[in-house]
């Protein structure tokens, strides 16, 4: 029985004439897993709130066709009704949470049903436990991580029992470890038989062994494959590539693999399938190499990466001993400095006295659990929490010396949340905004407008309001709206999320490119794959505490660490370990 069925639906937002939904058609049956992929601004989001009835009940927008769950029409029942039915996670937490506790939150659906006082303390117990927020049962919300929310945001739709889920990329925020335990939870909800599933998500490789059906809506708001994850990802690939959807990494290899001439059995969709495919092909020389290197998305050495070998090795820049071990070379210029003291004297401080040396041209990735520290260590870093005086020099100068107009120059910042910067209600201005405190004649403020306008695929919204963007196109803003200032040191709070793989790569690259024109990049992320491919030094963190500062490569070489912090290897290098033995 098809509980979703979606016939003609087209949908436009107020204010705009282009729809992002046009013409949906698709049915998805009872207790099956379907994943919903897209390019950024492709409309999946929207797909979502139709489910639920906030399109076309709560938001405003012309709206068309039918919209059916579990045998209502959601434009005729009341949103209310179809929030029991239908449990819809957001994109972003925030726009969900309501109320100032934990457990008030969990309860808040609860309240809403009625629901007796005994049940609805085991259904927050239980929520709490599935999601690992037990221990934060009595804690303010504001006072999470955007990992931590994002749970939360999950646990209070799992207390209310719903038949349907559709969570709308629900590991965004969350650490290695939290995306393993939300993937366990979905896979025990699913092996339950009690819930049908929409998931749109871009950590793809976990999920192949728990998704029935894949589909793809396109640029022009229409499905544009459905069927079996093998069957869509091999059949339609380059069209996939095309729509700059994530594939799972084992397709991608395998598609390498098939342009060199190498026959690919069997069409795997994750590392074990690969490692058995490739047990069965006999490797050439050549193909060793690309699996083993090309693969696996080696960076070739720059020259910042030779001029930060002083501070490579295990936790280098943690203390003075350390220091001692670093590789003997050039002293490096270090456009940023840490020193071993207190950041505050708050007692109740989340970060611990750390020394760590960024030098100028690096490409540093910040990585660590959800609440390790990181977001607050960049908020640091740009003065929007003050350290102590003597903790934090940039270019030699006690940062708490530096007057916030001139720090500001120096310091680009992408915050987590991209609303939380934006100024303006139109894109054009928001890009323009920084630039005329710079007194730059307008004709050269038009131009870096418009370049940043092409450059970050937005020339198409440079009249729309940044609020009314799509996700994906809201982070792609804030960070144009970074760079249009030139400034020198770079620091990304999970830039990548919300986007689709083609623009995700080609922001990675831009960071790349600015980075060899003598730019310092700090990114804080949790996809491992980036970091691997793109970073040259990693810094992690656990507790507050920096527990490793070295090159990207050394931290996957151990493993042991990788644990404690609660982070893994991405499918790449996995996949290269487990080759080793079939390659040599």
């Amino acid at each position: 029985m098809d509980v979703i069925e979606m016939s003609d639906v087209r949908f436009a937002y107020a204010g705009t004439s282009k729809p992002v939904l046009d013409g949906v058609r698709l049915r998805v049956e009872a207790n099956e897993t379907a994943l919903l992929l897209g390019a950024s601004g492709a409309g999946k989001s929207s797909l979502a709130l139709c489910l639920n009835g906030l399109i076309p009940g709560g938001i405003p927008g012309e709206f068309g066709g039918v919209v059916r769950v579990a045998g209502k029409d959601t434009a005729a029942a009341p949103i209310a009704e179809l929030a029991v039915q239908v449990g819809l996670v957001f994109q972003d937490p925030e726009a969900q949470l309501v109320t100032m506790k934990v457990e008030d939150e969990v309860a808040f659906g609860l309240e809403n049903i009625a629901l007796e006082p005994e049940e609805m303390e085991r259904r927050i117990e239980e929520a709490l436990r599935q999601t690992g927020l037990s221990e934060f049962r009595h804690s303010r919300i504001d006072k999470l991580s955007g990992g931590q929310k994002q749970r939360l945001a999950l646990a209070s739709v799992l207390a209310m029992r719903p038949s349907i889920l559709v969570l709308d990329e629900p590991t965004a925020n969350l650490d290695p470890e939290g995306t393993r335990e939300l993937f366990a939870i979905l896979r025990e909800l699913r092996a339950s038989g009690r819930y049908t599933i929409l998931l749109i998500e871009h950590k793809l490789d976990e999920l192949m062994e728990m998704t029935d059906r894949v589909l793809v809506l396109g640029r022009g708001g229409r499905i544009v494959a459905d069927g079996p994850p093998r069957e869509v990802f091999y059949r339609q690939y380059d069209e996939l590539v095309q729509e700059g959807v994530w594939l799972p990494y084992a397709v991608q290899l395998a598609h390498r693999l098939i342009r060199r001439g190498v026959p690919v059995p069997g069409a795997p969709l994750t590392v074990r399938e690969t490692v058995k495919m490739l047990e069965a092909v006999r490797l050439t020389e050549e193909v060793r190499e690309l699996v083993l290197h090309a693969a696996v998305g080696r960076k070739s050495e720059s020259a910042a990466n030779a001029a930060v070998g002083a501070e490579t090795g295990a936790n280098a820049g943690i203390d003075s001993e350390s220091d001692a071990n670093a590789v003997a070379s050039a002293e490096p210029e270090i456009i940023l400095e840490i020193k071993p003291a207190e950041f505050t004297r708050d007692k109740d401080a989340v970060l611990k006295p750390m020394h760590l040396r960024v030098p100028k041209g690096d490409f540093l990735a910040l990585v660590g659990q959800n609440g390790a520290g990181k977001s607050t260590l960049a908020r640091y870093m740009i003065k929007l929490l003050r350290a102590e005086p003597g903790v934090i020099y940039l270019q030699g100068r006690d940062l708490a010396t530096w007057p916030a107009q001139l720090l500001a120059r120096e310091i680009g910042y992408v915050f987590q949340n991209p609303e939380h910067q934006f100024v303006t209600n139109r894109v054009s201005d928001e890009l323009a905004f920084g630039l005329n405190s710079l007194a730059l004649a307008k004709e050269e403020v038009d131009a870096r407008v418009e370049r940043m306008l092409e450059r970050f695929g937005l020339a198409a919204y440079a009249d729309a309001n940044p609020f009314q963007l799509s996700h994906g196109e809201k982070r792609r803003l804030s960070t144009a709206s970074m760079l249009i200032g030139g400034q020198r040191l770079l620091i990304l709070d999970e830039p990548t999320f919300g986007q689709d793989q083609r623009n995700a790569r080609q922001l990675m690259r831009t960071m790349k490119e600015l980075q060899e024109s003598g730019h310092t990049i700090v990114i804080i992320s949790h996809d491992m794959g980036l970091i691997a491919e793109y970073a040259d030094h990693a810094a992690v963190l656990k507790a507050g505490r920096l527990i490793f500062h070295g090159r990207t490569r050394e931290l996957f070489d151990r493993e042991e660490l990788l644990a404690e912090a609660g982070l893994g290897l991405p499918p790449s290098i996995e996949l290269e370990r487990r080759l080793r033995a079939v390659c040599v």
